[in-house]
Protein backbone atom coordinates (compact mmCIF):
# COMPACT_ATOMS: atom_id res chain seq x y z
CA UNK A 1 0.00 0.00 0.00
CA UNK A 2 1.22 3.51 -1.05
CA UNK A 3 1.84 6.01 1.78
CA UNK A 4 0.29 9.34 0.87
CA UNK A 5 3.26 11.82 0.17
CA UNK A 6 1.75 13.99 3.06
CA UNK A 7 1.36 11.50 6.07
CA UNK A 8 4.58 9.90 5.35
CA UNK A 9 6.63 13.53 5.60
CA UNK A 10 4.57 14.52 8.80
CA UNK A 11 5.84 10.52 10.20
CA UNK A 12 9.39 10.99 9.30
CA UNK A 13 8.68 14.73 11.23
CA UNK A 14 7.23 13.50 14.45
CA UNK A 15 9.97 10.34 14.36
CA UNK A 16 12.72 13.53 14.29
CA UNK A 17 11.16 15.67 16.80
CA UNK A 18 11.44 12.43 19.44
CA UNK A 19 14.75 11.34 18.72
CA UNK A 20 16.04 14.68 18.12
CA UNK A 21 14.65 15.56 22.48
CA UNK A 22 15.93 12.11 23.39
CA UNK A 23 19.08 13.28 22.32
CA UNK A 24 19.00 16.66 23.37
CA UNK A 25 18.63 15.25 27.02
CA UNK A 26 21.11 12.71 26.48
CA UNK A 27 23.53 15.48 25.69
CA UNK A 28 22.14 17.72 28.67
CA UNK A 29 22.64 14.53 31.19
CA UNK A 30 26.52 13.86 30.28
CA UNK A 31 27.01 17.62 30.13
CA UNK A 32 25.56 17.30 33.95
CA UNK A 33 27.26 14.31 34.48
CA UNK A 34 31.03 16.28 33.37
CA UNK A 35 30.07 19.21 35.22
CA UNK A 36 29.34 16.90 38.47
CA UNK A 37 32.84 15.44 37.95
CA UNK A 38 34.36 18.71 37.38
CA UNK A 39 32.72 20.10 40.26
CA UNK A 40 34.17 17.49 42.23
CA UNK A 41 30.53 15.59 42.72
CA UNK A 42 31.72 12.48 40.52
CA UNK A 43 34.73 11.94 41.90
CA UNK A 44 36.28 10.87 45.51
CA UNK A 45 39.10 12.82 46.60
CA UNK A 46 41.52 12.22 49.06
CA UNK A 47 42.10 15.00 51.13
CA UNK A 48 45.97 15.06 52.31
CA UNK A 49 46.06 16.12 56.04
CA UNK A 50 49.28 17.19 57.50
CA UNK A 51 49.92 16.49 61.16
CA UNK A 52 52.27 18.29 63.55
CA UNK A 53 55.14 16.61 64.77
CA UNK A 54 55.24 15.38 68.18
CA UNK A 55 56.66 18.04 70.85
CA UNK A 56 59.73 17.18 72.09
CA UNK A 57 58.57 17.92 75.66
CA UNK A 58 54.68 17.09 76.24
CA UNK A 59 52.54 20.18 78.46
CA UNK A 60 53.91 19.84 82.04
CA UNK A 61 57.62 18.24 81.59
CA UNK A 62 60.12 20.37 81.95
CA UNK A 63 62.35 20.99 79.02
CA UNK A 64 65.76 22.06 80.16
CA UNK A 65 66.31 24.51 77.05
CA UNK A 66 63.25 26.90 78.87
CA UNK A 67 64.37 26.69 82.21
CA UNK A 68 66.42 29.24 83.50
CA UNK A 69 67.52 30.34 87.06
CA UNK A 70 64.73 32.65 87.49
CA UNK A 71 62.07 29.77 86.87
CA UNK A 72 60.11 28.45 89.31
CA UNK A 73 59.52 24.58 88.60
CA UNK A 74 58.22 22.14 91.28
CA UNK A 75 60.03 20.09 93.30
CA UNK A 76 58.00 16.93 91.80
CA UNK A 77 58.26 18.05 88.29
CA UNK A 78 62.90 18.41 88.74
CA UNK A 79 62.52 14.60 90.65
CA UNK A 80 60.74 13.37 87.46
CA UNK A 81 63.10 15.08 84.86
CA UNK A 82 65.99 14.23 86.70
CA UNK A 83 65.84 11.33 86.81
CA UNK A 84 63.64 10.35 83.37
CA UNK A 85 66.04 8.17 81.63
CA UNK A 86 66.12 5.29 84.73
CA UNK A 87 64.70 2.39 83.23
CA UNK A 88 64.59 3.28 79.50
CA UNK A 89 65.84 1.55 76.48
CA UNK A 90 69.19 3.38 74.29
CA UNK A 91 71.07 2.44 71.78
CA UNK A 92 74.03 4.12 71.46
CA UNK A 93 76.96 4.43 69.72
CA UNK A 94 80.50 4.62 70.38
CA UNK A 95 84.61 3.28 70.60
CA UNK A 96 85.83 1.06 73.05
CA UNK A 97 87.06 2.66 76.18
CA UNK A 98 90.24 0.11 76.47
CA UNK A 99 92.89 1.43 78.92
CA UNK A 100 96.65 0.47 78.40
CA UNK A 101 96.20 -1.88 75.27
CA UNK A 102 94.51 -1.39 72.20
CA UNK A 103 92.26 -4.23 71.77
CA UNK A 104 90.33 -6.81 74.01
CA UNK A 105 87.81 -9.43 74.33
CA UNK A 106 84.49 -8.08 75.77
CA UNK A 107 83.25 -10.63 78.26
CA UNK A 108 80.74 -9.27 80.44
CA UNK A 109 81.18 -5.35 80.40
CA UNK A 110 82.28 -2.73 78.54
CA UNK A 111 83.25 0.68 78.79
CA UNK A 112 82.29 3.22 75.82
CA UNK A 113 84.26 6.58 74.66
CA UNK A 114 83.44 9.32 72.18
CA UNK A 115 86.66 8.63 70.16
CA UNK A 116 89.38 6.21 69.36
CA UNK A 117 91.83 6.28 72.16
CA UNK A 118 89.90 9.07 74.34
CA UNK A 119 90.57 7.85 78.17
CA UNK A 120 87.23 10.03 78.90
CA UNK A 121 84.54 7.13 79.69
CA UNK A 122 81.30 8.05 78.94
CA UNK A 123 79.59 4.46 79.95
CA UNK A 124 79.69 1.30 81.23
CA UNK A 125 77.86 -1.34 79.84
CA UNK A 126 76.82 -4.44 81.70
CA UNK A 127 75.91 -8.05 79.47
CA UNK A 128 74.03 -10.62 81.24
CA UNK A 129 75.78 -13.35 79.44
CA UNK A 130 79.58 -13.59 78.78
CA UNK A 131 79.88 -12.27 75.00
CA UNK A 132 83.42 -13.39 74.02
CA UNK A 133 83.40 -10.35 71.10
CA UNK A 134 86.83 -9.32 70.47
CA UNK A 135 86.90 -5.42 70.18
CA UNK A 136 89.43 -2.50 69.48
CA UNK A 137 89.49 0.49 70.63
CA UNK A 138 89.05 2.23 67.02
CA UNK A 139 86.04 0.21 66.33
CA UNK A 140 82.82 1.84 66.38
CA UNK A 141 80.02 -0.31 68.06
CA UNK A 142 76.75 0.30 68.73
CA UNK A 143 74.99 -1.11 72.14
CA UNK A 144 71.80 -1.60 73.50
CA UNK A 145 70.89 -1.51 76.90
CA UNK A 146 68.85 -0.32 79.43
CA UNK A 147 69.42 2.74 81.33
CA UNK A 148 70.34 1.73 85.59
CA UNK A 149 70.82 4.93 87.42
CA UNK A 150 73.18 4.79 89.77
CA UNK A 151 73.82 6.75 92.77
CA UNK A 152 77.10 8.11 91.76
CA UNK A 153 75.37 9.89 88.41
CA UNK A 154 77.47 7.53 86.20
CA UNK A 155 75.78 6.35 82.92
CA UNK A 156 75.11 2.72 83.03
CA UNK A 157 73.55 0.15 80.65
CA UNK A 158 72.32 -3.11 82.14
CA UNK A 159 71.23 -6.25 79.82
CA UNK A 160 73.45 -4.83 77.10
CA UNK A 161 73.68 -6.35 73.64
CA UNK A 162 75.26 -5.85 70.52
CA UNK A 163 73.59 -4.62 67.64
CA UNK A 164 75.16 -5.61 64.20
CA UNK A 165 74.60 -3.24 60.92
CA UNK A 166 73.31 -0.13 62.60
CA UNK A 167 72.96 3.19 60.73
CA UNK A 168 75.32 5.39 61.51
CA UNK A 169 74.33 7.86 64.11
CA UNK A 170 73.47 11.50 63.57
CA UNK A 171 75.34 13.96 65.28
CA UNK A 172 73.27 16.51 67.77
CA UNK A 173 70.10 14.77 66.89
CA UNK A 174 67.13 16.90 68.12
CA UNK A 175 65.27 14.06 70.76
CA UNK A 176 64.29 13.85 74.09
CA UNK A 177 62.90 11.19 76.39
CA UNK A 178 59.46 11.66 75.55
CA UNK A 179 60.10 10.71 72.06
CA UNK A 180 63.12 8.56 71.71
CA UNK A 181 62.06 4.76 70.74
CA UNK A 182 65.53 3.20 71.33
CA UNK A 183 65.17 1.79 67.87
CA UNK A 184 67.95 4.61 66.46
CA UNK A 185 71.17 5.11 67.32
CA UNK A 186 72.81 8.04 69.38
CA UNK A 187 76.35 8.87 69.86
CA UNK A 188 77.50 8.43 73.26
CA UNK A 189 78.86 11.66 73.28
CA UNK A 190 75.34 13.19 72.54
CA UNK A 191 73.63 11.09 75.17
CA UNK A 192 76.00 11.85 78.18
CA UNK A 193 75.18 15.54 77.62
CA UNK A 194 71.36 14.71 77.05
CA UNK A 195 71.69 12.39 80.60
CA UNK A 196 73.95 14.98 82.39
CA UNK A 197 71.73 18.52 81.16
CA UNK A 198 70.53 18.96 84.85
CA UNK A 199 74.11 18.44 86.51
CA UNK A 200 75.33 21.58 87.35
CA UNK A 201 72.61 23.79 87.15
CA UNK A 202 71.22 26.12 88.68
CA UNK A 203 67.61 26.07 89.72
CA UNK A 204 64.87 28.01 91.35
CA UNK A 205 62.55 25.00 93.35
CA UNK A 206 59.41 25.63 94.51
CA UNK A 207 57.52 22.83 97.07
CA UNK A 208 55.83 21.78 100.08
CA UNK A 209 58.21 22.35 102.95
CA UNK A 210 59.15 18.49 104.26
CA UNK A 211 61.53 18.69 107.03
CA UNK A 212 65.40 19.91 107.97
CA UNK A 213 68.39 18.10 108.73
CA UNK A 214 71.14 18.97 110.65
CA UNK A 215 74.44 16.54 110.70
CA UNK A 216 77.14 17.29 112.51
CA UNK A 217 80.59 15.81 111.10
CA UNK A 218 84.16 16.54 111.43
CA UNK A 219 83.95 18.36 108.21
CA UNK A 220 81.60 20.63 109.98
CA UNK A 221 77.41 21.41 110.82
CA UNK A 222 75.33 20.22 107.25
CA UNK A 223 72.07 22.16 107.35
CA UNK A 224 69.22 20.06 104.76
CA UNK A 225 65.91 21.39 103.57
CA UNK A 226 63.81 18.47 101.92
CA UNK A 227 61.15 19.43 99.60
CA UNK A 228 57.78 17.48 99.15
CA UNK A 229 54.72 18.60 97.39
CA UNK A 230 51.15 19.63 98.74
CA UNK A 231 49.58 16.81 96.99
CA UNK A 232 52.00 14.38 98.26
CA UNK A 233 53.66 15.71 101.20
CA UNK A 234 55.07 12.60 102.46
CA UNK A 235 57.48 11.52 99.38
CA UNK A 236 60.53 14.00 99.26
CA UNK A 237 62.17 14.84 95.59
CA UNK A 238 64.46 17.58 96.55
CA UNK A 239 67.43 17.47 99.14
CA UNK A 240 68.84 21.46 99.56
CA UNK A 241 72.12 21.94 101.76
CA UNK A 242 72.06 24.82 102.70
CA UNK A 243 75.02 26.99 101.99
CA UNK A 244 74.39 28.28 105.28
CA UNK A 245 72.91 27.80 108.99
CA UNK A 246 68.69 28.95 108.83
CA UNK A 247 68.02 32.50 110.72
CA UNK A 248 65.09 31.87 113.07
CA UNK A 249 62.37 33.82 111.61
CA UNK A 250 62.76 32.10 108.50
CA UNK A 251 62.36 28.72 110.48
CA UNK A 252 59.67 29.54 111.84
CA UNK A 253 57.78 30.80 108.43
CA UNK A 254 59.15 27.45 106.99
CA UNK A 255 56.95 25.96 109.40
CA UNK A 256 54.10 27.99 109.60
CA UNK A 257 53.68 28.49 105.86
CA UNK A 258 55.13 25.11 104.22
CA UNK A 259 53.35 25.22 100.89
CA UNK A 260 55.11 27.58 98.40
CA UNK A 261 58.84 27.74 99.54
CA UNK A 262 61.21 28.44 97.10
CA UNK A 263 65.03 27.33 97.40
CA UNK A 264 67.92 28.49 94.85
CA UNK A 265 70.47 25.85 95.01
CA UNK A 266 72.53 24.15 92.34
CA UNK A 267 72.15 20.64 91.18
CA UNK A 268 74.82 18.29 91.97
CA UNK A 269 73.48 14.80 91.50
CA UNK A 270 71.16 11.98 94.04
CA UNK A 271 71.13 12.53 97.57
CA UNK A 272 69.57 10.20 99.80
CA UNK A 273 66.62 9.24 96.09
CA UNK A 274 66.12 13.09 95.81
CA UNK A 275 67.34 15.31 93.75
CA UNK A 276 70.42 17.01 95.31
CA UNK A 277 70.93 20.60 95.54
CA UNK A 278 73.74 22.40 96.96
CA UNK A 279 74.38 26.15 97.93
CA UNK A 280 70.99 26.65 98.74
CA UNK A 281 68.82 29.98 99.86
CA UNK A 282 65.81 30.51 101.10
CA UNK A 283 64.06 32.74 98.57
CA UNK A 284 60.78 33.76 100.16
CA UNK A 285 60.77 32.56 103.51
Amino acid sequence: MRIPTILAASILLLVLACGGEDGEQSRTETTEAAQEDQDGGGTEISEIVETAPQPLYPEGALDPAQVTPETPVSAAALYRAYFIWDGRTVMLQGYPDIPYVDSMMVEDELRLAAAPGDDQELATVSFTEIQNVPVTEDMLVTIRGTVDYYWTGELRLIEGSFVENAPPAQPAVETSPYVYSGETPLAVADFYEMFNVWKNREVLVEGYYHSTTTSTTDYGVTVRVDLAEPSDIYTKYVACKMAGGIPEESDSLLVAEREGTRIRGTVTGESFGMVGLEDCVLVNR
